[in-house]
């Protein structure tokens, strides 16, 4: 009878010792999941933003396209000629912002509209005609026309 005892405990724990086996695979198999979503979800926000900036960009081919320093950061500014105002593209605090204003004014940091976030955006004018935007993902280059 102890044998017969002694096999049963043994039934249970075999029993326990694979629910949680299971368990376990469950649970690290969502957290595996989400954190493959949070990544996918956070790259497709980035090029949203790439994208956003290149068609700033090459939305009116009347517009004087510059990248400058102001107020310690630096800034894509995308001229109206005509209309003398501004758009100007900037990164600050974990977020690519936008503002719009007369041209030359100070820009609007806490007024600016969010694009997107990011740990890394910077913009850099590699000659007159091509800008290299370097993000978390790697770098974008953009052909001003």
């Amino acid at each position: 009878m102890e044998r017969s005892g002694a096999g049963g405990v043994l039934r249970s724990l075999t029993v326990a010792v694979l629910f949680l086996v299971i368990l376990l695979l469950v649970v690290f198999s969502a957290r595996a999941y989400q954190y493959a979503v949070d990544v996918q979800d956070k790259n497709d926000e980035l090029r949203a933003v790439l994208s956003y900036v290149v068609t700033a960009v090459n939305a009116d081919r009347a517009s004087r396209v510059s990248v400058e320093e102001r107020d310690g950061m630096r800034v894509l500014v995308i001229r109206d000629v005509e209309a003398d105002t501004e758009q100007r593209i900037f990164f600050d605090e974990g977020a690519v912002r936008e503002d719009y204003g007369l041209a030359g004014s100070v820009s609007d940091r806490k007024g600016a509209s969010e694009i997107g976030s990011a740990k890394r955006f910077e913009i850099i004018m590699i000659k007159e005609d091509l800008i290299r935007i370097d993000t978390d993902l790697g770098s974008s280059y953009v052909h001003i026309h």
